[in-house]
């Protein structure tokens, strides 16, 4: 049986999730320089923030989903250098 994110309806949703959230990073980088130039001068606040690790992780996960899909959750071959030092941990 296949894994989950090998079905095209996976593969396409998780594009379009990530062009979701790059599309939401607009009105958030909207809001976030709207709190900000209302008082320049003071410091951060936690809802300027808040809002700044939002874009930053909006941002972030829409481009890895937007370039990447699926092959995000494909596995990796490690070197031996790296597969000895763990020891005898369970392979996934």
């Amino acid at each position: 049986m296949s894994d989950w994110h090998e079905h095209l309806v996976a593969r396409s949703g998780l594009r379009l999730a990530g062009l979701i959230l790059l599309i939401s990073t607009w009105p958030e980088g909207g809001l976030l320089r709207r709190l900000v130039m209302e008082n320049p001068a003071a410091d951060m606040t936690m809802p300027e923030f808040a809002l700044a690790a939002l874009l930053f992780l909006s941002a972030s996960a829409g481009a890895a989903l937007t370039m990447m899909g699926a092959r995000l959750w494909q596995p990796v071959e490690l070197s031996a250098r790296w597969s000895s030092a763990m020891g005898d941990l369970p392979r996934v």
